[in-house]
C-alpha cells in the first residue's frame, strides 16, 4: 500500500494539482483495502486525509456505483496425503521338484491254495464222527433218529452208533499207524485198531477215539491202553502196572458213561503218572542206521585185541546159559495186558 501511495505522489507532482483526479488515486488502490489519501482537489476543502472504503470506488466516466465484490470462498484445507505402505518384496517362487515317474505295479503272483493237512488216523474217525453226531442231534424225534443211525430198535447209544460207523467204514476199523504203535512203551508189535466211544448222556453225547487189537466189534471192546487226547492231537498211553506181575492195566471205557467223566479223565491224564503221551519221532528210527557203521569199523581196525580176548569170550555163554531160564518169564509176561475189573 505505500507503494501505491507513493506512485500517487508521483503521479501529482508529474501532472500538477490542476489536472490530476482525486479518483485515479482512488481507483489505484487495491480493492478491498482502505487507503488514507491525501486530496489535492481545490473543489475539497483540506480536512485532511479522508477514509475510503474499497467497493465504493467510482471508476471513471462511471455512474458511481458498482455491484459489491463478492467474497472468495474459503480455500478448504487439503487432506494430507497419507504414505503408502511400503511394498513388501515378494518371496522368490521356488522351483517345483520334478515329478517322478510312478513306478509300474507289478503284478500280483496268484496265491497258491494251501495243500489239505493230512489228517490221521484218529483225527478222519472223529471228523465222520461228529457229521453223524450232527445229524443225530438235528433229529426232532426218536424216528428221525433211529432213521439217522439205521438202527434195528430203539436203543440208540454206543452199539448204535459203532455199527453205523463201522457199516459206513466197509465193516472194519482203520488201522493205526505203525509209527505211532511203535512209539508206545508196551504195544510195539501189535495190530492196533481204531475206534470210538460215546461219552457222556445220550442228549450230550461226546465221541472219543481209542484202539483196542480188534478190527470189528468181535472180543473185548472196551478195555484199552491207549486213548487219545482230541485237545493236544496226541496219543496217551495207559502203563499202570498190574499188581501182580508186570503186565500192564487196561483202561476200561465204559467208565466214560457218567456225567463230567471225560473232563475227569483229561485232567487225569495230564497230572497221573499212569499216563504218558506216546511221542512219535519225527525221523524214522531207519534213517538213524548208518550212524552205527564208525562202531563197527572200529571193531574191525583192532583184531589182535579181539584174538587176546577170545579165551574170555568162549567162557562167558556159559554162565549166560544158565540165568536164562530165570530171565524168561519177565520176558514173556511183558506184553500181557489184563484188564482192570473195577475199571469194566
Amino acid at each position: 500500500m505505500v507503494m501505491n501511495i507513493l506512485l500517487a505522489l508521483a503521479l501529482a507532482l508529474l501532472f500538477g494539482n490542476a489536472g490530476f483526479n482525486a479518483d485515479a488515486l482512488v481507483a489505484l488502490t487495491p480493492a478491498n483495502e482502505t487507503a488514507y489519501v491525501e486530496i489535492m482537489d481545490s473543489n475539497v476543502p483540506l480536512a485532511g486525509p479522508q477514509h475510503l472504503i474499497s467497493g465504493t470506488t467510482t471508476q471513471p466516466g462511471g455512474s458511481g456505483a458498482q455491484e459489491p465484490v463478492q467474497p472468495q470462498e474459503p480455500v478448504q484445507p487439503q487432506e494430507p496425503v497419507q504414505p503408502q505402505e511400503p511394498v513388501q518384496p515378494q518371496e522368490p517362487v521356488q522351483p517345483q521338484e520334478p515329478v517322478q515317474p510312478e513306478e509300474p505295479v507289478q503284478p500280483e503272483e496268484p496265491v497258491q491254495p494251501e495243500k489239505p493237512a493230512t489228517l490221521s488216523v484218529a483225527q478222519r474217525l472223529l471228523q465222520r464222527t461228529y457229521a453223524l453226531l450232527t445229524q443225530y442231534n438235528a433229529a426232532a424225534t426218536p424216528n428221525e433218529k433211529k432213521e439217522v443211525l439205521e438202527a434195528s430198535n430203539y436203543s440208540l447209544g454206543n452199539d448204535a452208533f459203532r455199527k453205523k460207523l463201522l457199516n459206513d467204514m466197509g465193516g472194519a476199523w482203520e488201522a493205526m499207524e505203525e509209527e505211532v504203535v511203535d512209539a508206545t512203551q508196551y504195544q510195539q508189535g501189535k495190530a492196533m485198531y481204531v475206534q470210538v466211544y460215546m461219552s457222556g448222556l445220550s442228549t450230550d453225547f461226546t465221541p472219543v477215539v481209542y484202539a483196542t487189537m480188534n478190527p470189528d466189534l468181535s472180543g473185548n471192546q472196551w478195555a484199552t491202553n491207549l486213548v487219545f487226547d482230541e485237545v493236544t492231537n496226541s496219543w496217551m498211553e495207559y502203563v499202570k502196572k498190574h499188581p501182580y506181575n508186570d503186565s500192564r492195566v487196561s483202561y476200561g471205557m465204559t467208565a466214560l458213561a457218567k456225567e463230567g467223566a471225560l473232563a475227569e479223565l483229561t485232567q487225569t491224564m495230564e497230572t497221573s503218572e499212569n499216563w504218558a503221551e506216546v511221542v512219535v519221532p519225527e525221523t524214522p528210527a531207519e534213517d538213524a542206521a548208518p550212524e552205527a557203521a564208525p562202531a563197527e569199523t572200529a571193531t574191525a581196525a583192532a583184531p589182535v585185541a579181539a584174538v587176546e580176548s577170545e579165551p574170555v569170550a568162549q567162557a562167558a555163554p556159559q554162565p549166560a546159559a544158565d540165568s536164562t531160564p530165570a530171565a524168561a518169564p519177565a520176558t514173556q509176561s511183558a506184553p500181557e495186558t489184563i484188564t482192570e475189573t473195577e475199571a469194566a
